[in-house]
C-alpha cells in the first residue's frame, strides 16, 4: 500500500479554522477539503499541504483531548 502524498496536519487546519472564524474566508477550508479528498495523488501546486510546520507553525494544544 502507498503512504499518502497529503494529511491532514494541525498548523494547516487551525490556519483553516482562523480565516473562517476570523475573516469568513472558506477559501483555505475549500482548497484543503479539495487535496485531502484525492490524498494519494501526486498534486503539482500543493506541495505546502505535505510539508513539515515552520517551528512558530507548530500546534502546541488541540481541543480534542488529545
Amino acid at each position: 500500500m502507498w503512504n499518502p502524498a497529503f494529511i491532514r496536519r494541525n498548523h494547516i487546519v487551525e490556519a483553516v479554522l482562523d480565516a473562517a472564524v476570523t475573516r469568513q474566508d472558506f477559501a483555505p477550508f475549500e482548497e484543503l477539503l479539495e487535496v485531502l479528498s484525492r490524498p494519494y495523488e501526486d498534486r503539482p501546486g500543493y506541495e505546502r499541504y505535505a510539508a513539515q510546520p515552520a517551528h512558530e507553525e507548530r500546534v502546541q494544544q488541540t481541543f480534542c483531548g488529545t
